[in-house]
């Protein structure tokens, strides 16, 4: 298989979008040779095909046709030196429509991965023609044993003959006796392909009626989870003792696994850092020099370290790169200068009862406290400060109201975003125990952690037995070390799952030392911060 980096016309840029789903960047294409010499190559050697089997034209094997046949179209036009088309495109995603009309999805990786083919994540011409050939191959074999088509002048009139239906109903890989028999019980479930790729990871409170929902009829699904489930032949299970234990190894497994279609949790190019007392210096590790973490994120903090440094000159002109750093957005989508100082200054005034408070990063901590507080007692339920407004501002119309509104949601996202990585670092050795109504039961589970790990589950039968945990003496700085992304996915994990608990009025202890044991009520207080 060959395959060419092609120059854009006229050193065109490519768009950091198209970058990041096919992984080519500038300087790949920069090398690259014209389309012209492309088109050359291809027709070459269809030619070539085409005299080799006494052909007028060579078979040209394409998944979904209707997008791609126009390019070629027009490289025909600009490049070809003869008059007709030379290629004879026969689509696959076409002969798919017709034998499996009640599919959910029939693009190329839904498929290719209904035939237990794995299409990368990246984009990349030389993937989708793999999978195109697998495609291909597999679609021969049915139309040979099912429609008795051998030759491509047979194909052809199949396709025009061949009627495609509409169905209402959708048919899916894995059948019904694959989930029959599925417990009511809590755990993890793993959709899988026919070749045993992990398509999915997903926790449940039931694992028979979390999976059984997947295929109920008339539910609306999203695109990815139909093109999941278009590919889903298989499951495996994992019970466990309860929701939270289900969520921990969820987390866990979408790292092991990274699965195609788990978002959320999943590495990619996620990391962890650590950061200077002043927010200005970052590192991968922590020390007695970068003292602050573990972030997930550098963005907020980043934006704390510039309206940091814009209050300890008050209404003063402010650099321009503090000014731009405070909202964490593109500069092209950002306001003028003119109209970030004034809506700086409106902040300033709204706020200087608190921000002539030194040093600046207690004055802003201050001010980030009441600002939360202010929001959670207007907002009823969880509040999720990890909104991405970038979206939000492309097109909107700056003012200095619009400005100040902005600086003041920075400072309470990344405030609390302080706030949490405190609370997620001494969780890490912890005991914790809580209980649960099943079917008219009662139970309580305690889970002893260490180095942010599970290293002790059992049921607990008596509330006064909930032990310190054996790493309870650590320090701050030394729990720090012991943190890498998947325990900080694990950490935010039980937190979210102790917030359910304890807003469902549950019995919830967290101990972390002999002396230190937080109830529901004190956690209550205190998850309400975080």
């Amino acid at each position: 298989m060959e395959t060419y980096f092609v120059k854009p016309p006229c050193e065109q840029m490519i768009p950091k979008h198209i970058q990041a789903v096919t992984g080519i960047c500038q300087d790949k294409i920069a090398s690259g040779i014209s389309a012209g010499d492309v088109w050359q190559k291809l027709v070459t050697t269809v030619e070539d095909i085409a005299q080799l089997d006494n052909m007028e034209t060579c078979p040209v094997i394409i998944h979904y046709a209707k997008f791609e046949e126009p390019f070629l179209r027009d490289l025909h036009e600009h490049h070809g030196s003869r008059r007709d088309f030379p290629l004879n495109i026969i689509c696959t995603h076409e002969i798919a429509r017709r034998l499996f009309p009640a599919l959910p999805r029939r693009g190329i990786r839904a498929l290719a991965g209904y035939y237990g083919y794995s299409v990368q994540e990246q984009r990349r011409c030389c993937d989708h023609i793999a999978a195109t050939a697998v495609i291909w191959r597999e679609l021969i074999k049915s139309l040979k044993e099912e429609y008795t088509v051998n030759t491509f002048e047979q194909l052809v009139k199949w396709l025009k003959e061949m009627p495609i239906h509409v169905h209402f109903y959708r048919a899916y890989p894995m059948g019904a006796r694959e989930r029959r028999y599925l417990p009511d019980k809590p755990g993890v479930y793993r959709m899988l392909r026919s070749n045993g790729d992990v398509l999915y990871v997903g926790k449940a409170t039931s694992i028979r009626k979390r999976v059984n929902s997947y295929f109920r009829k008339r539910v609306r699904h999203a695109e990815h989870i139909l093109e999941m489930l278009s590919q889903a032949k298989k499951l495996d299970i994992t019970e466990t003792g309860s929701a939270l234990e289900a969520a921990i190894l969820e987390s866990d497994e979408i790292k092991q696994y990274a699965p195609a279609y788990n978002i959320a949790l999943k590495k990619r190019q996620r990391g962890i850092w650590f950061c200077t007392a002043n927010f200005k210096e970052w590192n991968t590790t922590p020390s007695t020099t970068y003292t602050r973490g573990p972030f997930a994120r550098k963005i907020p903090v980043q934006q704390l370290a510039a309206i940091k440094d814009m209050i300890k000159i008050s209404v003063g002109k402010p650099a321009e790169d503090d000014l731009y750093a405070a909202f964490g957005i593109p500069q092209d989508y950002a306001p003028g200068v003119e109209c970030v100082n004034q809506g700086f200054e409106l902040f300033w005034k709204q706020h200087a009862r608190i921000l002539r408070d030194v040093p600046a990063l207690y004055a802003l901590n201050k001010l980030g406290k009441e600002l939360w507080l202010k929001r959670t007692t207007e907002q009823e339920g969880e509040i999720d400060a990890d909104d991405n407004e970038e979206n939000e501002t492309r097109g909107r119309v700056w003012r200095p109201e619009t400005v100040a509104a902005m600086i003041e949601a920075n400072v309470l996202k990344s405030t609390h975003e302080l706030r949490r990585t405190r609370w997620l670092v001494w969780l890490t050795e912890s005991s914790i125990a809580w209980e649960e109504v099943d079917n008219s039961s009662t139970r309580r589970t305690l889970l002893i952690f260490e180095n942010g790990e599970v290293v002790h589950r059992e049921d607990l039968v008596s509330a006064n037995d909930i032990p310190a945990p054996p790493g309870y003496q650590k320090r701050f700085n030394e729990r720090q070390y012991n943190i890498d992304l998947m325990t900080l996915d694990r950490m935010r994990v039980v937190m979210s799952e102790m917030r359910k608990l304890v807003s469902s009025e549950n019995w919830v202890r967290v101990r972390f030392s002999p002396e230190i044991m937080m109830d529901s009520d004190k956690l209550v207080r205190m998850l309400k911060w975080i």
